[in-house]
């Protein structure tokens, strides 16, 4: 595993707690961790910013109790009862959700969030998420976004019926986010797998084939099958440049379950989608810092992938950092085209970063369909205005950390930004908010950038 001696005692604490189960060893390595002083706040903040609040207060509690400051044990067990009480109502709202979805003849597929609770971690309070996915057939898309607006729920970005149409054609974006007016629970409706990096296309049918059934609150739903979620898994979390110890947990748990036949599937899946470089890069982490339990093969086959174990030191080395760390854009933008297995995805994905129209130009200029060409120059244009100006550039240092980042998409409407309600809960909020930092990116800089990358 990761060298962790030269961590400091928080970042040992928080990786010996990063896992269901722990073993003897991870006993010992709390302890003595425990033994050297501990920042108790900036354990607790290190635990957050990795989605780890609840493993962290499950395994203090049950082991080293008499040696954790009581106000810490008592802030830790109020979120493990908030988060609880949340997750137990979304899961609710996913099966209400489900049911309205079957009633009405519309197939739709469960992931991530309450599933990912339920099915891996075995309660629905030791995950944290912040909204519910469902999967479904794009053809159904609509259909199932009326049916939600009638039952509370009001989408993001609200279209004109052709506008729409079109942009649901062209395949551009593989979600809508509906908000409920009430509840504010965030709702993703999906009609690809595939994030908005570029991967070799395989029918979407083929991930409706061979289904689990897991339950959830009480109900019982379908999910896919571990094989499946293995890439799915690797996909979302190199999306987000594995940013959160959180998504490995769910990697390493995942791991456990594959049968030697799920795992020459999982390969030969990854190799077909030309997406080996992120599928390795979620194992060799897994594995290095989570001690993943991976066939001998599969670990020699992740570490040998071109580029992965510089890519998986290059994020782990911001993991534990007293500073924040956000990617800048132009660094975001550098680690996806890394992610691509090969030049002609990367030309692709630079395409798509520049000139692949998003929901937000969709929204602002509601174009007759014999305009339709024009929302990429217009997806360009407004990146230029938006990151490119020069006192931009003057005020913020390229790298300066910035949640926005034009590299990775984060401006295409695809998140609702999340704001903390006074007793700690997350909400979403009513809308789309302006980066502080303001970002410093230009489309020229990052095509340079790629430029580089492609030679």
């Amino acid at each position: 595993m990761g060298d962790r001696a030269r961590f400091s005692p928080e970042a040992r604490i928080l990786l010996a707690c990063a896992r269901l189960d722990l073993t003897d060893a991870d006993r010992d390595g709390l302890a003595q961790a425990l033994a050297t002083g501990t920042d108790w706040d900036w354990l607790t903040d290190l635990a957050e910013r990795h989605g780890l609040r609840p493993l962290l207060y499950r395994h203090l509690d049950a082991e080293v109790t008499e040696r954790v400051p009581r106000q810490t044990l008592v802030d830790l067990w109020t979120h493990h009862e908030r988060r609880a009480f949340t997750n137990r109502l979304m899961a609710e709202e996913l099966l209400r959700i489900l049911g309205l979805l079957e009633h009405a003849g519309i197939p739709a597929l469960p992931y991530k969030g309450p599933v990912l609770a339920a099915s891996l971690h075995g309660d629905l309070a030791l995950r944290e998420f912040g909204d519910l996915d469902i999967l479904l057939r794009p053809q159904q898309v609509l259909a199932a976004k009326a049916l939600l607006q009638a039952h509370g729920y009001r989408p993001l970005y609200d279209l004109k019926p052709a506008v729409e149409a079109a942009f649901l054609a062209s395949r551009a974006q593989y979600h809508l986010v509906m908000v409920h007016g009430v509840s504010s629970i965030s709702v993703e409706l999906h009609w690809m797998t595939d994030p908005d990096f570029p991967v070799e296309r395989i029918d979407d049918e083929q991930w409706w084939a061979g289904l689990d059934q897991i339950a959830v609150a009480g109900g019982r739903v379908r999910c896919f099958s571990n094989r499946e979620l293995m890439l799915v898994l690797c996909l979302h979390g190199s999306k987000h440049h594995w940013t959160g110890l959180g998504w490995l947990v769910d990697v390493a748990e995942l791991a456990r379950r594959q049968s030697r036949a799920d795992w020459d599937w999982i390969l030969a899946r990854a190799k077909a989608m030309a997406c080996e470089r992120r599928l390795a890069l979620g194992l060799h982490l897994a594995g290095e810092w989570l001690g993943a339990r991976l066939p001998l093969d599969v670990q020699r086959h992740a570490a040998a992938v071109s580029a992965v174990p510089e890519l998986a030191h290059k994020l782990s080395a911001t993991w534990f950092t007293r500073e924040h760390h956000s990617w800048g854009p132009v660094s975001r933008l550098r680690l996806d085209l890394e992610l691509d297995d090969r030049g002609g995805l990367r030309l692709r994905h630079l395409a798509n970063v520049l000139f692949t129209p998003s929901l937000a130009e969709w929204s602002a200029w509601p174009l007759p369909r014999i305009l339709h060409v024009l929302y990429l120059p217009l997806r360009f244009v407004r990146l230029l205005w938006k990151y490119g100006t020069k006192s931009a550039t003057q005020r913020h240092p390229a790298e300066h950390p910035c949640p926005v980042a034009v590299a990775s998409h984060d401006d295409r409407a695809s998140r609702l930004p999340i704001r903390r309600n006074p007793g700690g809960t997350r909400r979403l909020s009513n809308g789309p908010t302006a980066c502080p930092h303001g970002t410093t990116a230009s489309p020229m800089r990052a095509m340079m950038v790629a430029a580089r990358l492609l030679r």
